[in-house]
């Protein structure tokens, strides 16, 4: 591929958002166990979708909510490492910090699907973006999951405890692609609910949503 060819394919927005979650998914296992490590991929992750979701949705409003989600999820996560000596304090802002990630997920994954839904003409950037909604997913499930974990530690079943944050990443990605190789199982019905409904995402989603764009692409 000649240089042009990647300026071209990196003015896509959906290519650009592609290749940030494919590179976080892929780093983020050997990082996010480590306080600046997390901060690192989080700020990534969150300021590419922020880049994306602007340029779909054209309004100051739009911007101010998703960069204020961004600045407070951030700014729990650090304070949550500076309270890192009193477990109940530190585990509300770890979890406060989570559920404004996982809002900022939801109001991303809506904003692109409705893009991805009333599109005129599918191209091979829509098709992309259709699989950045499959990670943003799957990453929204890990979210949900790590909340169930942090207030009752048996809601899992694993080979090694305690589990952490890239094992619950791992669950959810192979609950969603319906894989579930076993080391992981929910156990509280909380958990199994979660799963349940991921694992019907993973399978209805590519088989209806992903299958019209490609239908449509010309």
């Amino acid at each position: 591929m000649r240089f042009h060819d990647l300026i071209r394919a990196a003015e896509n927005k959906y290519n650009r958002l592609l290749t940030l979650l494919i590179l976080v998914y892929l780093m983020s296992p050997f990082l996010v166990e480590q306080s600046i490590g997390a901060v690192i991929v989080l700020l990534v992750f969150l300021g590419g979708v922020v880049i994306v979701i602007h340029q779909i949705q054209h309004s100051q409003w739009a911007l101010r909510m998703h960069v204020s989600l961004v600045f407070l999820a951030l700014l729990l996560r650090i304070c949550s490492d500076l309270f890192a000596h009193l477990p109940n304090d530190r585990r509300l802002l770890v979890t406060s910090s989570t559920a404004i990630f996982l809002a900022f997920l939801a109001l991303s994954v809506y904003l692109i699907l409705r893009e991805l839904a009333l599109v005129e003409q599918v191209t091979t950037d829509i098709i992309k973006g259709g699989i950045c909604v499959y990670f943003l997913l799957g990453f929204l499930w890990a979210g949900l999951y790590e909340i169930v974990y942090s207030f009752d530690a048996s809601s899992f079943t694993a080979e090694s405890t305690p589990l952490t944050r890239a094992d619950l990443t791992h669950f959810s990605f192979t609950t969603l692609t319906t894989v579930g190789y076993g080391d992981i199982s929910p156990a509280s019905r909380v958990a199994r609910v979660l799963a349940n409904l991921e694992g019907m995402v993973g399978v209805i989603y590519p088989a209806v949503f992903i299958a019209r764009l490609v239908g449509l692409y010309r």
